[in-house]
């Protein structure tokens, strides 16, 4: 985004789609908006020039909004993350970031989010989008065991979830591999109770599909086993 812009701090739920080149979707939240851009409170795993997808949620309206935008800026350190330019944003960005500018006071320091990797199919992703954007964690998401591999190996994560049933047996080599590569990443495993329910050590927590993310969050900071 330009650094010319009227910047306003705002923490708000987004979820990213590259599109060109195409990657995986990822949760996470803005740190600061403007007119023209927002930069958002990620680990940069996008090269600049990336063009993406974004769905910003409107707290008022309850909706999100949908974006255009290019990466123009991927920081790393301990504060990392990327600055997007919107493209053409529209009449609904316009009048949430007014709003938000009307809102707009005194912040205290963020609190560290937590990183997490969510491994599942499209399908399983989908059903649980909701769940992740308004966790506030920084989410990534990856669909087979090698996208896993890929970002197990980017940055550190606090946990890796894999959204598969007892009985699916994708999940033992996700979690093989987490355990090898991060093994501080709190591994969990959230689906189905239609068999034996995965245990220690290469699990720290089942959790149930339906059990909402009170119980998943318990999972994520529970004394480990």
């Amino acid at each position: 985004m330009s650094r010319r812009a009227n910047r306003i701090r705002a923490r708000i739920a987004a979820t990213v789609s590259p599109i060109a080149p195409i990657g995986d979707l990822f949760v996470c939240q803005t740190r600061d908006v403007s007119q023209v851009g927002c930069f958002l409170d990620t680990a940069p795993t996008l090269e600049p020039g990336t063009r993406v997808a974004i769905a910003v949620f409107d707290p008022v309206r309850g909706s999100p909004v949908e974006l255009l935008g290019e990466v123009t800026r991927a920081l790393t350190g301990p504060r990392p993350g990327l600055g997007i330019r919107l493209l053409e944003p529209g009449d609904d960005w316009a009048m949430l970031v007014a709003q938000l500018a009307r809102d707009a006071g005194p912040h205290d320091k963020p609190a560290r989010r937590l990183r997490v990797l969510v491994v599942g199919d499209e399908r399983r992703q989908r059903g649980a989008l909701a769940l992740y954007v308004t966790s506030g964690w920084d989410v990534q998401f990856a669909t087979d065991l090698e996208g896993t591999v890929e970002a197990l190996r980017g940055v550190g994560l606090d946990a890796v979830i894999a959204e598969h049933d007892a009985t699916d047996d994708r999940w033992p080599p996700v979690m093989d591999e987490a355990r090898r590569i991060q093994p501080d990443a709190r591994r969990i495993v959230r689906g189905s109770r239609n068999g034996p329910v995965p245990e220690a050590p290469l699990v720290h927590r089942f959790v149930d599909r339906d059990a909402g993310l009170d119980a998943l969050l318990d999972a994520l900071t529970a004394d480990r086993l």
